[in-house]
């Protein structure tokens, strides 16, 4: 029996000067699977570029070269 999928997604808008979302949710095109992420974005409605970084130990490690 797989394991059921929680809703673990947070918007936080109050505590930075940006919009942190924890958690979001992404389906993968390619299974049925999903991925977990973080989303920082402005608090205005303006176009912004996007910064996409991933790693194999996990989004809440901190990254270090």
């Amino acid at each position: 029996m797989p394991n059921t999928i929680r809703d673990l997604h947070t918007v936080d808008k109050d505590n930075y000067p940006y919009i942190f979302e924890q958690n979001a949710t992404v389906s993968l095109k390619s299974s049925k699977g999903l991925v977990r992420v973080n989303v920082y974005r402005p608090k205005g409605e303006e176009r912004v570029p996007v910064l996409v970084t991933y790693a194999p130990y996990g989004k809440d490690i901190p990254y270090a070269e």
